[in-house]
């Protein structure tokens, strides 16, 4: 749901990737409707993905990535936001987006960070263009049935995961995991 911090997750999580583990990553504003990530990364946040699928004036959607700071880690920001994100989304246009990412930045680590689940259908539409989904839950806010219902939604089988966003992890937390040196 919103404020759960998909976003947060998905900027934290390839920069990570791009810092700490020197990887090549390319992160994907998918949320056409309320876009951000370019924000968090100080780029220009158009054109972008939006203008690419709404437009034959870009021929390649190479043309719309972006250097961040950080080494390693571009971004292809959202472009101007629309509320026919689904629509643009769904456009045959977007699975050659895809192909052609797949292929300019072979060997990155791709990300898309998309609209909360149960509030739009773009998530369900980029979930057929990907390998793998991270659910953000956050603690304490997000409703177990909105979870359950998020992963109904979403073909099981591209869950990887959910990141619980916002855990007291201290040690009178039921989220904290103490394990004393040399147990396993």
């Amino acid at each position: 749901v919103k404020r759960d911090g998909k976003t947060t997750v998905a900027v934290n999580l390839a920069a990570a990737l791009a810092l700490d583990y020197e990887e090549k990553v390319l992160l994907i504003d998918g949320d056409l409707r309320n876009p951000s990530v370019h924000r968090y990364l100080n780029v220009e946040g158009a054109p972008g993905l939006a203008d690419f699928l709404d437009s034959n004036h870009y021929p390649a959607v190479r043309q719309l990535v972006r250097e961040t700071f950080l080494a390693g880690l571009h971004v292809l920001p959202a472009g101007r936001p629309s509320s026919f994100s689904s629509e643009l989304l769904a456009k045959e246009k977007m699975s050659l987006a895809m192909e052609e990412i797949r292929t300019q930045f072979s060997g990155y680590q791709i990300i898309i960070d998309c609209p909360p689940v149960l509030s739009t259908p773009d998530p369900l539409v980029i979930a057929r263009q990907v390998d793998g989904m991270l659910m953000v839950v956050r603690a304490g806010k997000t409703p177990r049935e909105y979870l359950v219902k998020s992963l109904q939604s979403i073909n099981s089988n591209k869950v990887l995961g959910v990141v619980l966003n916002g855990a007291d992890l201290g040690v009178s937390s039921k989220y904290y995991y103490y394990s004393p040196a040399g147990s396993h």
